[in-house]
């Protein structure tokens, strides 16, 4: 039994909290459950109360009107942080001084010198962080992670990746909005460009030729023009433009083959595997991995579990070490553009 706190009571915590609280059993895991110990708002004990009859919490679920009274509940465990990017850094610091393990929603921080604080911090205090890159911890992730090792699609080559979301985000909400409100760090890069680079750098880089590697080098990063290699991706994001829901999201190209995702990149549905016959390309399998209940929030919260049951610090799936390589390359991308957020948000 695994005991979660919770800090924020938005969209994210609402689906995080409803996961939790969906017997593991169901997904045919069996070895370790959780507990919905605490939810805090930052604002107000009413709004932590309704937030937990909303997902219809246990009766013994603490609310707190403050994250600092939930982080000075003994009870807590491993805290589960999904507030604005713009807060991450100050609330899973917070936690980590407090002595608790923290899953941080992506993206992790604003820039990389706030993660590299963060994991500095967690390693001195021997407590548990990862980044909440819940798509890593997909049933169809690791199902393409093995076709890929098994040379289903030969070597692979290059990696094209897509998350658009469609909305004009100012129209809809207003310009305070965290998805564009340049306080909260909003904008496409943090929010929706971190889903294709997690499948670049999973596929490329945390499971390529170089992964046994001892020192690996940094990617060479452009965010207008690459000069070609024999391998490399392609991320792109937008707020505002509209995907084919029939197009894949996610296409992995190999010199013998290519695996193509469909669904969003952040919660991909199904895929399609194409073999490079002599008579052209074919496809060869088709699979869909429904999520049978849920919204599949609970894989990463298992993985949590495993580990802290296993006395780990780290996650080999999603490592700090490629999640501060991943806010390194955004570094990069808003530095080639002149992309800067306010000052108080860069702090470190």
């Amino acid at each position: 039994m695994v005991n979660w706190g919770i800090i924020s009571t938005g969209d994210n915590a609402t689906k995080f909290a409803k996961d939790l609280l969906i017997n593991p059993s169901t997904r045919g895991v069996h070895n370790v459950t959780h507990n919905l110990t605490a939810v805090a708002s930052s604002t107000s004990l009413p709004k932590a109360q309704h937030f937990l009859s909303a997902v219809d919490a246990p009766p013994e679920t603490a609310a707190y009107g403050s994250y600092e009274s939930l982080l000075a509940d003994p009870n807590v465990q491993i805290v589960y942080i999904s507030t604005p990017h713009s807060h991450h850094f100050q609330n899973a610091r917070a936690a980590l001084l407090a002595g608790k393990h923290v899953l941080l929603e992506k993206a992790f921080t604003v820039n990389a010198a706030q993660a590299r604080s963060l994991i500095q911090l967690a390693r001195e205090k021997n407590l548990f962080l990862m980044e909440a890159m819940w798509t890593r911890f997909f049933p169809l992730m690791h199902y393409v992670r093995q076709l890929i090792k098994d040379g289903a699609i030969g070597a692979v080559q290059r990696v094209v990746a897509d998350r658009n979301l469609g909305r004009d985000v100012e129209k809809l909400y207003g310009a305070e909005h965290r998805l564009v409100n340049p306080t909260l760090a909003g904008g496409a890069l943090l929010d929706l460009a971190i889903y294709p680079l997690t499948w670049i750098f999973q596929i490329l880089y945390h499971d390529g030729p170089l992964a046994s590697a001892t020192v690996r080098s940094p990617p060479n990063v452009s965010s207008s023009v690459v000069k070609y290699t024999p391998t490399g991706g392609v991320a792109t994001a937008s707020l505002r433009v509209t995907s084919d829901p029939t197009d894949p999201g996610v296409r992995i190209l190999g010199d013998k083959g290519q695996i193509q995702v469909f669904g969003p990149a952040a919660r991909p549905l199904s895929i399609a595997r194409i073999a490079y016959g002599e008579q052209g390309p074919e496809i060869v399998e088709r699979k869909d991995f429904e999520i049978p209940v849920g919204h599949g929030l609970f894989w990463e919260a298992d993985a949590c579990a495993q580990y802290l049951v296993e006395g780990k610090t780290e996650s080999d799936l999603m490592p700090l070490e490629e999640t501060l390589l991943i806010m390194e390359v955004m570094d990069k991308v808003r530095e080639e553009h002149g992309i800067k957020y306010p000052a108080e948000v860069e702090a470190h």
